[in-house]
């Protein structure tokens, strides 16, 4: 289970500048990530070919990515998706 979210200076400042409506779907993520990291909401999966590191859903078109070790979470990056249609 995680216990710790760290989040860096660097990316501290980029979630300042995200619309509110993200930012609050990103916090309620982080928290549900420290409540029950396997909540099918977060729409979690291990990223291929690097270990330690997973990505979840903020929302349809916002992903967080995450590096894990032992019960500590750093957050490394938020990708927005690019549309597809």
């Amino acid at each position: 289970m995680i216990q710790e979210i760290v989040i860096p200076y660097s990316l501290q400042k980029t979630i300042k500048r995200l619309p509110y409506s993200i930012r609050k779907k990103l916090y309620w993520c982080i928290d549900m990530l420290m409540k029950d990291e396997r909540h099918l909401s977060l729409r979690q999966k291990k990223l291929e070919g690097a270990d330690g590191y997973w990505e979840f859903s903020i929302t349809m078109n916002f992903r967080g990515v995450y590096r894990r070790e032992g019960d500590k979470a750093f957050l490394i990056a938020l990708e927005k998706l690019e549309d597809v249609f």
